[in-house]
């Protein structure tokens, strides 16, 4: 066995080899889930991250727990999470998460056991970039027991919990709604599920920024490269400069607006406006030598002709495209 499959096994074992689970094999043990966020700063597009702090609330019933089988010397009704039976959750998205509360459990007089821990740092997340920048996010929170199956544990959701502050620092997005998810997780070392549960987060990114950020310069390149249809077809040098500057200015500006986001496998909206302007703005370019060459053989009026068409038909055709690309 090689040193990763030791530290896959070493984490995959339950760590209350000696406590059994309450309840019987027949009947799984309920475990109450209640997630409640504090702040949600920051979305990283590149790094594939969000940095949230939050509340985790666990409970359980252990009937086992008699308060008068304790030490009386320790405070009531609060142990040591190590010390009590515990479904064993991690969060297995988490990338830095720092732990701010001890990690006790509060046992009430009927067996009810609870457990409160506060979380903050930075979580993976999955974006769906394809319709950047007018696209919806699902962030999640993930939590996973490494020690129970769905048919031994049974997440419920605690909807009264389950919530997000009014007044959080992200920036560019707008919380949409909130829900969970319960399901199982299918670990292959290990050959089996485990109960999984997944606090859930929709946010829609605020697109009048990348409106003004992204689709006005470039279409003020297309518009610039559309002024070559207005030049008189015998002008060489101002028409090929300014085809030219057009389209190095486009390209220019794609690899800045590129840095923004990580490298995937398909086309988000705002590359194929880039793309789709790159081909009008070429467009630009190959008449401006047609037209040249029209003049110099003596058909002035067919490249007067050429241009009148072009100079309305590059603009409606970028407007079908921003609309293609943003809006289906």
């Amino acid at each position: 066995m090689d040193l990763t499959q030791e530290k896959i096994n070493h984490w995959l074992i339950p760590r209350q080899r000696n406590i059994l689970r309450p309840g019987t094999d027949q009947v799984p043990t309920q475990i109450l889930v209640g997630i409640y966020t504090l702040d949600l700063a920051k979305i990283n597009e590149v790094e594939q991250t969000f940095y949230i702090d939050f509340y985790l609330g666990l409970q359980w019933h252990d009937p086992r727990l008699d308060p008068q089988l304790y030490n009386q010397s320790l405070p009531i009704y609060q142990r040591n999470l190590d010390e009590v039976w515990h479904p064993n959750i991690h969060i297995i998205n988490q990338r830095q998460l720092t732990k701010e509360l001890d990690e006790i459990v509060h046992v009430n007089p009927e067996g009810i056991v609870t457990y409160r821990q506060r979380f903050y740092g930075e979580l993976a997340t999955t974006l769906d970039l394809k319709r950047f920048p007018f696209d919806e996010q699902l962030i999640k929170i993930e939590l996973i027991s490494f020690s129970y199956s769905p048919e031994e544990i049974n997440f419920l959701g605690a909807d009264a919990l389950n919530g997000i502050n009014n007044e959080i620092s992200l920036v560019n997005w707008s919380v949409q709604d909130i829900s969970t998810h319960i399901h199982s997780h299918y670990i292959q070392p290990e050959q089996r599920n485990y109960a999984q549960f997944d606090y859930q987060i929709k946010v829609k990114r605020y697109s009048s920024f990348y409106a003004w950020r992204v689709l006005l310069p470039v279409a003020l390149i297309v518009f610039m490269s559309d002024l070559v249809f207005w030049l008189e077809p015998s002008q060489i040098i101002p028409q090929i400069t300014l085809a030219t500057a057009t389209m190095v200015s486009l390209i220019t500006y794609q690899f800045v607006l590129r840095q923004e986001l990580p490298r995937m496998a398909y086309l988000t909206a705002e590359d194929k406006v880039i793309v789709g302007s790159m081909l009008l703005v070429f467009l630009a370019l190959i008449e401006s030598v047609t037209s040249i060459n029209l003049v110099a053989e003596g058909y002035h009026d067919l490249a007067l002709s050429l241009d009148a068409m072009l100079r309305w038909l590059v603009p409606l055709l970028f407007t079908a495209l921003a609309a293609f690309a943003f809006w289906v």
